[in-house]
């Protein structure tokens, strides 16, 4: 073992993988899973027999505080914090002699001869011939004027990355093209480290381009990294931006931005290059924004409602230095920025336009431009563009926004007023509570209380009197309201089963023997739908029952229950196979 090693702890490797990964790890550790296993200067190195592949690369590089970085090539192993890096580490842990040492990749491709390193070459692409297209990337030097990459190598490696998954896409696919994929953004990273910020910034553009080609696979739920990697050439692109002065250059690389910025909107928003605006408005010059904004003009035309106002929004602050109020309103009713247009109306005084502008809205609209009165000082033109609409609108919204803003202005009457519609409307324990809340402070909620009750009883509503009283804890109430709903429910979907199961628990200590009744139901239930999982729940509300019954001191009645489930369900093996693992 190499004494200039850091110490290495339990603690630390379950700080690095957490305690999921590292019980995993264990398991693989004590299998013996980790083979190969080598050191190279501070690097730990192996491979890891695998439950979906016959092994993975598995590394980790450790100084002073344990774990400095690590990775996996399994399909969660970016980042290092899989169960093989817990295996690998416990193994140096455990067996430090097991770890052959040997000298770090550079100093050991250093070592070599020209010659050498081709045979090496040689062997390695007969061993895995998929790399040999690898041979067609450039490697970045400190050579002061490096010559310019061909768009056309970049690009056939992006279809290489794709085309080795096939037409069906699986986990797998998603995971080793964006390895493949995430190693020219690091050649990238490496030509900006050399300050070639055109080639970096060529990388980026050729490889967010290539992905956002196959929307298809990138619509896909798996497809999040491939998403990601396009947010890094986003990134990427807007850092070469800082230290690019030809006009020429830094224009195609404004317009990569913005392409992927439109493709997000056309695709509906779907989440990347989200980044894109921030960018362009910081890194743009004044004469860059303007052309910017022509681009954004001609990209208006044929898009959807949802799609103008975005590209609406860049247009205003790409302009925003220059416009007047006749312009700046114009781009606003040309792209649907209605709140902007209202804002901006107020701020100029034209309070007619404005409210005839929110009464056109519709209802999700309005509540915004409502709020945006009261912001503008017009509180009460608010309040009745609002009151208005609710007469005509089912939009139950309008009354939360008219409730809340006579909160806000003190007037409780009015509010609870309006609470008491809301509960009505929607009989809720939510609005049930707020309904509540808002009398008590003016002293009516004896009186709303009893008729609320009476009115909930004759509108036979008894699953949210259970609620109700649960809340309150009148367990007794709440037993009597279960009863009634079990009555009134004509099949079985009916009653509220989810309800019992509080009530249940909440009898527990002050109603035991309701409590073993309602258990009891719930079990008989889970028991007729069938199946190991709802038989596993039963056992386990059996235990529950148990119990209640040994604080009753009825040891007979629970034999005699246990006796008579067994009996009653003696052919349902898999039910007797769940009583005996519960240890019933």
């Amino acid at each position: 073992m190499n004494e200039s090693y850091p110490d290495l702890s339990v603690e630390d490797i379950q700080a690095w993988v957490g305690q999921a990964s590292y019980r995993k790890g264990d398991s693989y550790f004590h299998q013996g899973a980790i083979i190969e296993p080598r050191q190279q200067g501070m690097t730990l190195k192996a491979h890891c027999l695998g439950s979906s592949a016959p092994s993975y690369r598995v590394q980790a590089t450790l100084d002073e505080d344990g774990v400095a970085e690590a990775n996996c090539s399994c399909p969660v192993g970016d980042g290092g914090h899989c169960k093989h890096v817990a295996a690998l580490l416990l193994t140096w842990l455990n067996n430090p002699d097991t770890f052959e040492e040997n000298a770090d990749l550079d100093t050991t491709l250093e070592q070599r001869s020209k010659p050498e390193l081709i045979v090496l070459i040689r062997q390695m692409l007969q061993r895995y011939p998929e790399l040999e297209y690898l041979l067609e990337l450039p490697s970045p030097t400190t050579a002061t004027n490096q010559a310019a990459i061909r768009p056309e190598i970049i690009r056939h490696q992006v279809t290489h990355a794709f085309a080795r998954s096939g037409d069906d896409w699986g986990w797998r696919d998603f995971f080793e093209t964006a390895r493949d994929l995430d190693e020219l953004l690091n050649l990238a990273g490496q030509y900006q480290e050399q300050s070639d910020n055109i080639n970096a910034a060529m990388i980026y553009h050729v490889v967010a381009d290539e992905i956002l080609r196959h929307d298809d696979i990138l619509m896909d739920e798996e497809s999040d990294r491939l998403g990601g990697l396009v947010d890094d050439c986003v990134e990427g692109l807007g850092l070469c931006l800082q230290f690019i002065q030809d006009s020429n250059a830094r224009r195609d690389i404004l317009q990569a931005i913005f392409n992927i910025f439109l493709w997000n909107i056309r695709m509906g928003g779907v989440g990347i290059g989200d980044r894109v605006p921030d960018i362009l408005m910081e890194q743009a010059t004044p004469q860059e924004k303007e052309t910017i904004a022509g681009w954004t003009q001609g990209a208006l035309p044929g898009t959807h409602e949802w799609s103008q106002e975005i590209l609406g929004g860049l247009l205003l602050d790409l302009q925003a230095e220059k416009l007047d109020d006749e312009s700046f309103l114009e781009i606003c009713r040309q792209t649907g920025r209605l709140k902007d247009l209202v804002e901006r109306l107020l701020q100029i005084g034209r309070l007619e336009e404005a409210i005839s502008e929110t009464e056109n809205a519709g209802d999700y609209h309005l509540l915004t431009l409502a709020d945006t009165f009261v912001q503008q000082g017009h509180g009460s033109l608010a309040e009745r563009l609002v009151h208005n609409r609710s007469a005509s609108s089912h939009d139950t919204r309008l009354t939360i926004w008219l409730k809340d803003y006579a909160i806000q202005q003190g007037d409780i009457s009015k509010a609870l007023e309006l609470a008491t519609r809301l509960f009505w409307l929607k009989s809720s324990l939510t609005d049930y509570l707020e309904m509540k809340k808002l009398a008590i402070q003016i002293s009516q909620w004896f009186e709303l209380r009893s008729g609320t009750f009476d009115m909930l009883s004759k509108n036979k509503q008894f699953g949210l009197l259970v609620e109700i009283f649960l809340e309150e804890d009148e367990i007794d109430l709440a037993l009597d309201a279960l009863e009634e709903a079990r009555t009134l429910a004509r099949h079985r979907w009916e009653f509220p089963y989810s309800l019992e199961l509080k009530v249940a628990k909440t009898a527990e200590i002050s109603r035991p023997e309701r409590a073993i009744h309602l258990y009891l139901n719930q079990i008989k239930s889970l028991i007729d739908k069938r199946g190991r999982d709802n038989y596993a729940e039963a056992a386990n509300y059996l235990k529950v029952v148990q119990r209640l019954y040994k604080r009753l001191g009825r040891h007979e009645d629970w034999q005699s229950l246990l006796v008579s489930l067994r009996q009653e369900n003696r052919m349902l093996p898999a039910f007797q196979d769940e009583m005996r693992k519960a240890g019933l």
